[in-house]
């Protein structure tokens, strides 16, 4: 059996419902009530309707993973993050579109997220000559979140060409943490570029010079009404587990890039090895026993997508032969994957 991971109780996790906003008329192309498809995760489709309201960022992955399945539409996700404009940020779009250049627009976005989504990443990296913009939810209990990080993506492209003046606009390259769909090619016609899934992060890549194009040049009345609701929500701390989150992102990576060490997550964290495994221990789970329970449950989710054969799910959580994620699962579970396969597809 696999030993769950004990925590102390905390508040969730929450965000701005603008973050919805459009996806009642998606749903409605297809046939399909928001309502019914809020009843089936246990979200107040009322609530929705308030763009301010917060609604649990798990409630809000399910609810979007959930539309995808229930109208037909697999590319739910990037259909609603395009379709939204810097509106959807609240006071956080001022900050977009006033900054002085696309730095400070992206430096402000990373800087304040958590008013409009917590428990978040956002950051911009730097690699040779690219601009690498990423993003990833830093919540343990949250593995797989393909429709978040999709509308996460296209709401970025969507933004980028609002600021840059260009609708034509496309990045080098964009990167999904999750396996390709059965179907990419809305992925591709949207972002206009090269799409690459089971990648270490979600990210958008452009040549950095487009740091410096000019936005607006004002962005100091913006900033300070951030500032005054970055600390009316001090009060309100987000949650913790950063231990986990980090060290739940890097296995991640590890898996996807063909192994995982602690020696490895250890080194990235900047912790020394028994540092890592004494704060995990206080966590109440081993290294070992994290990266089993998040391999087991991605396992699950991948055998759910009948397109994924058995070794590439294998490769994609860090075994070498089917044979032996094979034997995990069956360990794990008590069935063999192709078993699991026929009653969860069925």
């Amino acid at each position: 059996m696999l030993q769950t991971v004990t925590r102390a109780p905390q508040r969730e996790a929450t965000m701005r419902c603008a973050s919805l906003a459009g996806l009642e008329a998606l749903l409605q192309r297809r046939g399909v009530g928001l309502g019914e498809v809020c009843a089936r995760v246990g979200v107040d489709a009322a609530l929705l309707s308030q763009a301010e309201s917060r609604l649990p960022v798990h409630r809000f992955v399910a609810l979007l993973e959930e539309a995808a399945r229930a109208s037909g539409d697999d590319a739910i996700g990037l259909h609603l993050g395009y379709s939204h404009s810097t509106d959807s940020f609240g006071a956080l779009g001022d900050a977009i579109t006033r900054a002085p250049d696309i730095a400070g627009a992206v430096a402000n976005v990373a800087r304040y997220f958590h008013l409009h989504q917590e428990g978040a990443c956002l950051e911009l990296r730097i690699e040779g000559r690219n601009a690498i913009i990423t993003y990833c939810i830093r919540d343990v209990e949250i593995i797989d979140y393909r429709q978040d990080a999709e509308l996460s993506m296209a709401k970025m492209l969507s933004f980028a060409r609002i600021a840059t003046g260009c609708r034509s606009w496309a990045p080098s390259a964009v990167y999904f943490e999750h396996p390709e769909p059965r179907d990419s090619s809305e992925h591709r016609r949207i972002f206009g570029a090269p799409v690459y899934f089971s990648q270490p992060y979600n990210a958008l890549v452009a040549p950095r010079e487009i740091l410096a194009m000019r936005v607006s040049g004002d962005d100091s009345g913006s900033l300070a009404r951030l500032q005054s609701l970055a600390e009316a929500r001090a009060t309100h701390p987000v949650p913790g587990d950063e231990l986990l989150a980090g060290v739940r992102q890097h296995i991640l990576r590890g898996l996807r890039a063909g192994g995982v060490s602690i020696e490895k997550v250890a080194a990235a964290l900047d912790l020394s090895e028994r540092t890592l495994q004494r704060r995990l221990g206080e966590c109440g789970v081993t290294f070992n026993e994290l990266v089993e329970r998040m391999r087991f449950e991605l396992s699950q989710r991948y055998l759910r997508q009948d397109h994924l054969s058995l070794t590439e799910i294998g490769y994609l959580l860090g075994y070498s032969e089917l044979s032996a994620f094979s034997r995990a699962f069956r360990r794990w579970a008590g069935v063999s994957p192709i078993e699991f396969r026929k009653v969860s597809c069925a």
